[in-house]
């Protein structure tokens, strides 16, 4: 079931129920606006930070559960060259260009329209990216799919072709809280991970891909979020942390995660669940990269209900090709050509436990 309610002449929200769960969207950015869940109590709550009006969804700056692209994460030096030629991007990240930089599609118009399909029910959201826009070569024509079933499956797809060489990269940048409030340090967290991508001081990948065990890293098995985190501030394995926090302050998870899939066929990537509320999610994708993000910058933020956000309050999973991939020769490609189709999907499958 879908309900369709008109914000603004341009902007349109669309809300999908499969009578257990709900989520809602807009084509402003293709943002999941809600995602609410039975909790044990059988309270339903929302699992996404975000913001109560459209004038938040417009002031935000942290991608709260919109696409991201045509590029997500980091690129060093902003600037790559691919096939003999330099493109200079948005510096917006210090040196090196984040999410698009300045242009970003969370920030754009959709073109959006109800859809259904075998697998569920949801809204398809297309859009062209021209060539040039962010700095990124080729005339894009983007399609991005959310829709809900009776399996309790929130499934994200994404598909792209180009006219021209790019690099494409489209994540959605969820921000997870399965209380609803508070931290998410007491979130237990397994992954199917078994290496991770060694970042320095400006959280870019140095190239060196690290296996977990031994490491703060390891979620191979399931320990809480906040276990180890004070941990990564000696992490030999890694440079972030030390660059970034002060001592005894630790900063928090901002890596990419190596998971089993080569974008051919669907892995499970791994579950997250809390006890307080009983719901899990358990993760599946075709990206052989998810992006866990601790929610560090959150510090000051206003968010629904005015609360104001502390550090840790959400925990991403940004399924993802590797940060950098452009810049770095031993990653596995993120280059689209001509004839080429960019195929992208990740499944949240939730349930409630008492």
């Amino acid at each position: 079931m879908t309900d369709i309610k008109k914000i603004t002449d341009e902007i349109t929200l669309y809300t999908v129920s499969n009578g257990s769960i709900s989520f809602s969207a807009m084509n402003y950015g293709c943002t999941i606006t809600n995602l609410f869940l039975p909790a044990k109590n059988e309270e339903k709550i929302d699992i996404l930070l975000g913001y109560d009006s459209l004038e938040g969804w417009k002031a935000g700056t942290a991608s709260h559960n919109a696409i991201v692209g045509r590029f997500a994460n980091r690129i060093a030096g902003a600037k790559f060259t691919l096939d003999g030629k330099e493109y200079l991007l948005d510096k917006n990240d210090g040196k090196n260009s984040l999410h698009g930089g300045n242009t970003r599609y969370e920030k754009m118009l959709w073109k959006a329209e109800e859809y259904s399909d075998s697998e569920g029910e949801g809204v398809k959201f297309t859009r062209k990216s021209p060539d040039g826009e962010q700095g990124m070569p080729g005339n894009l024509d983007l399609c991005v799919i959310y829709k809900l079933n009776d399996k309790n499956e929130l499934i994200w797809e994404y598909s792209a072709t180009s006219d021209k060489a790019t690099p494409i990269n489209l994540t959605n940048h969820a921000y997870f809280n399965l209380n609803g409030k508070g931290s998410i340090l007491n979130h237990h967290l397994q992954l199917d991970c078994h290496k991770f991508l060694r970042a320095n001081g400006e959280l870019l990948p140095t190239g060196e891909i690290v296996p977990v065990t031994g490491t703060s890293f390891d979620f191979t098995k399931e320990k809480t979020i906040g276990q180890d985190i004070e941990k990564l501030i000696t992490e030999k394995s890694d440079g972030a942390n030390t660059a970034l926090t002060k001592k005894d302050d630790p900063f928090g998870y901002d890596h990419c995660f190596v998971t089993n899939a080569d974008e051919t066929k669907l892995v499970r990537l791994g579950e997250v669940w809390s006890e307080e509320s009983g719901i899990h999610m358990e993760m599946f994708t075709n990206q052989r990269g998810v992006h866990v993000y601790t929610g560090n910058f959150l510090e000051g933020a206003l968010g629904k209900g005015g609360v104001t956000h502390k550090r840790h309050d959400a925990v991403c999973f940004e399924t993802e090709r590797f940060p950098n991939a452009m810049n770095e020769p031993d990653f596995p490609s993120c280059i689209l050509r001509p004839g080429e189709k960019y195929w992208h999907k990740t499944v949240l499958k939730m349930k409630t436990e008492n």
